[in-house]
């Protein structure tokens, strides 16, 4: 019945290629030129470096001095924090792909793979600080403010992570693992090889998404869809349908909805809350990640839609605090937004205390 319907909702995708196949080149077309012109240059020099980070061994190596520390403070072994770390650098996806090396290679067991992957992978700051704060908003400032609450939300999510007990004895008897010595040269003709496979995956989802979000905003159906929606809602119909598809491809999205809405707090609420999903499309390519692993995408769904909650709510609550020492607006703080800041750190914490059950 599942694989029936599947098929028919495939054909009938085909059915509206053919005959809207203008629109779908033009989507096409952006989704290429943002692979080309944004995605691969930013992305190509930090998937060949944490592949050679792998295949030589290092990240095990530098994680084994810090696992002592990570395991008092954050209950994680020192490689967690490091995918963390290098995550939260090089950006979508490739949080999923150091957790799933690093579940491959022995240094974390698959009960901590399936915490770390739902706090690793994160926004990169070069696409939020140079894309959507420089080029999109045309507010350097307004970039870091994005970055910090992104970072911000990671955080609190590697921190509530603590909930989730694992047994601290099969972290602190890490082996490092059993793997045939190789040279620099032939580990860097590796990590080019299987960067250069990473990123084409990559690009071909964006592609593929950018040409369905295209398809979405010409077609009458779906705007009277969200326009009904909308009218339930009492809220501006070119929104939420701007909004609903920024949820599919973040990357066009986030240029669509930022041209949309004016620049205020409940803009910069939204695009945090973007960033820190990252849109289903995102979904799709650490699924890609993580294939034949034992790892879930469940837990990892579950934990963006908190993080990106999360991020909403903190910024309504940081803002003006920003304002205030950036560009020395009066502090006026509404307590509002703070009850249900820690209604989503409880249900985090939460979250974290049943994550077994998700798995």
């Amino acid at each position: 019945m599942r694989k029936g319907l599947i098929a028919i909702l495939i054909i009938l995708l085909m059915f509206i290629i053919l005959l809207e196949p203008a629109t779908c080149i033009e989507g096409a077309t952006l989704g290429l030129l943002l692979w080309f012109q944004k995605i691969l240059p930013s992305l190509l020099p930090f998937i060949i470096l944490i592949n050679l980070l792998c295949f030589l061994g290092i990240i095990f190596k530098l994680s084994v001095p810090i696992t002592p520390i990570t395991n008092k403070l954050l209950n994680l072994s020192g490689s967690s924090f490091l995918i963390f770390v290098l995550g939260l650098i090089s950006g979508y996806p490739m949080g999923a792909k150091l957790t799933k090396n690093s579940l491959e290679a022995g240094e974390i067991s698959l009960d901590e793979a399936v915490k770390t992957l739902c706090f690793t992978c994160n926004c990169g700051p070069l696409f939020i600080v140079g894309t959507i704060g420089t080029l999109m908003l045309g507010d350097l400032q307004l970039g870091y403010f994005l970055l910090l609450v992104h970072i911000l939300s990671a955080f609190i999510m590697l921190l509530l992570s603590r909930f989730h007990s694992i047994s601290l004895l099969k972290i602190t008897k890490h082996t490092q693992p059993t793997t045939s010595k190789i040279s620099f040269s032939a580990a860097f003709t590796c990590s080019i090889q299987n960067a250069m496979d990473t990123i084409v995956y990559v690009g071909g989802y964006i592609i593929f998404f950018s040409m369905l979000m295209q398809l979405l905003s010409t077609s009458p159906l779906y705007n009277k869809f969200s326009a009904l929606l909308a009218h339930l809602l009492h809220i501006n119909p070119q929104s939420l349908h701007t909004f609903f598809l920024s949820l599919l491809e973040f990357s066009n999205g986030s240029a669509t909805l930022i041209n949309l809405l004016p620049k205020n707090i409940f803009l910069l609420a939204l695009l945090s809350a973007l960033i820190a999903f990252g849109g289903i499309c995102v979904l799709f390519q650490t699924q890609y990640m993580i294939q034949g692993s034992r790892l879930s995408i469940t837990p990892y769904l579950c934990a963006k839609i908190l993080q990106a909650i999360l991020a909403f709510l903190l910024t309504f609550n940081l803002f003006p605090i920003w304002n205030h020492f950036s560009a020395h607006i009066p502090l006026i703080f509404s307590p509002f937004w703070l009850f249900p800041l820690i209604l989503v750190l409880i249900s985090i914490a939460i979250f974290y205390k049943n994550l077994a059950k998700l798995q």
